[in-house]
């Protein structure tokens, strides 16, 4: 029964890190984490494993908060509007990954290669379903100011289409959360050396905005790192569903009018 018991930890395990990537492939979520995806899934497995014990009613109790928090674990600072999409992705993966692998049970006896089988297809589908010149819906930002550094979950925004007047790029928004890891904001609301306030529309009306301009800022898209030319904002409503909001015209890689008039100049 011990034998039985961690076999299926180590199965449950490595169906566990499938299905993470392919819920974090399909979200857009490229940074990863070997170990904290490893002992995500572990956790995942034990999860299982511990459902097992319970009566078939209660099962649910236990499965769904943990595929709920499974995600987030995985990958820390996940926007909040994402999460229950990614806890119902895997919610889904897994009834499909079970479904497929009781019909194709009576035709590959062997567990361990139908489940490897299985894993290796759930952990393709994400990729064999991307289509061509979709933005993803997540990136991995990087952002410098002076001595400090800040890595940032970032969702791509669409409706972001703020842009300054003055330099002409656009505007990526953090929340206040965030940037308080990057420099010490002042809690008066003072603005620090470098910062200028900016007139932004929201939902609840026009506002100032206080934006900067950082040393370096760079985008990590598919697996590759793209520097940008861009502002960061801080959110003035003080919202943190979010730890950045990148405009959608950065990954189409649009050039800025004012990149536009210098290049002609240079020329």
């Amino acid at each position: 029964m011990r034998i039985s018991s961690w076999l299926y930890l180590i199965e449950q395990t490595c169906i566990a890190a499938c299905l993470l990537l392919s819920i974090g492939e399909a979200a857009g979520l490229t940074r990863r984490s070997p170990a904290r995806l490893t002992l995500t899934s572990i956790l995942l497995a034990l999860c299982c494993l511990s459902a097992q014990l319970l009566p078939d009613w209660l099962r649910p109790a236990l499965v769904l908060p943990a595929a709920y928090i499974a995600p987030i674990l995985a990958w820390p600072g996940v926007p909040r509007r994402l999460r229950w999409r990614m806890a119902a992705l895997g919610t889904l993966l897994s009834l499909l990954l079970s479904g497929v692998t009781r019909l194709l049970a009576p035709l590959i006896p062997n567990g361990l290669v139908l489940t490897s089988l299985a894993s290796l297809v759930l952990t393709a589908m994400p990729h064999c379903l991307r289509r061509t010149g979709e933005i993803p819906r997540c990136a991995t930002v990087d952002i410098r100011l002076g001595s400090s550094r800040l890595t940032l979950t970032a969702l791509i925004d669409s409706g972001n289409l703020l842009r300054d007047v003055v330099t002409g790029l656009p505007v990526i928004v953090i929340s206040r959360r965030a940037a308080s890891k990057l420099a010490a904001l002042p809690e008066d609301g003072t603005l620090l050396p470098g910062m200028r306030l900016m007139s932004v529309r929201t939902i609840s009306g026009t506002t100032l905005m206080a934006i900067l301009r950082p040393g370096s800022l760079r985008i990590l898209i598919d697996g590759v790192w793209r520097t940008c030319e861009a502002l960061i904002g801080l959110s003035p409503d003080g919202y943190d569903g979010f730890q950045a909001l990148v405009p959608a015209s950065l990954i189409r890689e649009e050039t800025p009018l004012l990149n536009m008039i210098s290049q002609e100049g240079h020329a």
